[in-house]
């Protein structure tokens, strides 16, 4: 067995405990790979993604169904006009800074919806390459970093209430797995706002990839709903429906946060210098200057919203 992966796996299993939180997970494997290196990332970025996904439908034991349902109705047109107005923005700086359509349709569908997997699904519709996926998911990768350790600080600089910070972090971080990391350095009813507000924006990766589907692929039996989705509302329905099991749901929800630890540490320690390079300036001002435009809009929102 290789000495990395070795490391890599005593990391993993320190992880599963809760001495280490998921900013840390995070670094540990961004150190990792950038200084003892990684032979596996493939592997290990296959590993994170099921821990990531495991980790998600977990956490659906601790959310109410109900909740979920009625938050989507209250705030379907909020949603609506989120998605789609960060689309239309996307869409406006790649056109301004002439940047491949593809890669301008991958990081807007991935600001707007979820990240790594939105750029996925929608990859898959519309058969974008392996060079532009990767450029893509490397630079969204970077900013879910960077957001993990700075939007804690920057809420409890502003004396955001969890309610407000779980509702901003929501919104404007791009991936699950750092909505929940950060949202749970703040707090449980942060983490379980965050949670629910981040469902609502993930469903969205249903209709937009239909409408690509329907739109640009020739192949219309690519469309598939992500299965984290549909195990995070069983789940959910679950912890809803069947009160008796409460005692097991408060273990899977625990066991699920620190899967998601262990799963940051494992998509950390994939990137490499490489992917890295691949980023250029252009598509850095794209996803920064589009991100930048979505963290200031949400926290306006936010701020004036709800109060703290």
């Amino acid at each position: 067995m290789k000495k990395q992966t070795i490391i890599l796996g005593v990391l993993a299993i320190i992880c599963c405990f809760p001495v280490i939180n998921s900013t840390w997970a995070l670094l540990l494997g961004l150190v990792f790979a950038l200084t003892v290196g990684n032979p596996d990332k493939d592997k290990t970025n296959i590993w994170g993604g099921y821990l990531l996904k495991a980790s998600v439908i977990g956490l659906g034991f601790g959310i109410n169904i109900q909740v979920l349902a009625k938050e989507g109705q209250e705030n379907i047109g909020t949603t609506a006009l989120f998605v789609l107005g960060v689309l239309s923005m996307g869409f406006l700086i790649g056109k301004f800074l002439k940047l491949d359509k593809t890669i301008v349709l991958l990081i807007s569908a991935g600001t707007a919806i979820c990240g790594g997997s939105a750029i996925a699904a929608v990859g898959s519709v519309i058969k974008a390459d392996a060079d532009k996926l990767s450029v893509s998911t490397g630079v969204v990768f970077l900013l879910n970093a960077i957001a993990l350790f700075a939007f804690p600080a920057i809420g409890h600089w502003l004396g955001l209430s969890q309610v407000q910070f779980g509702t901003w972090a929501a919104i404007a971080i791009h991936d699950t797995s750092s909505v929940v990391g950060a949202a749970t350095k703040y707090g449980d009813v942060a983490l379980g706002i965050a949670s629910i507000t981040k469902m609502l924006r993930i469903i969205w990766i249903i209709p937009v990839s239909l409408i690509l589907v329907l739109g640009f692929s020739k192949n219309r039996e690519s469309l598939k709903i992500p299965s984290f989705i549909i195990g995070f509302i069983l789940a959910s329905c679950l912890f809803s429906f069947f009160p008796a099991y409460k005692s097991l749901y408060v273990s899977l929800y625990g066991i699920s946060k620190q899967l998601m630890v262990v799963s940051l540490l494992l998509i950390g320690s994939g990137i490499s210098v490489e992917n890295l390079k691949k980023i250029g300036g252009k598509v850095v001002f794209q996803a920064v200057g589009l991100w930048l435009i979505v963290c200031l809009l949400s926290l306006y929102y936010v701020i004036h919203h709800f109060q703290s």
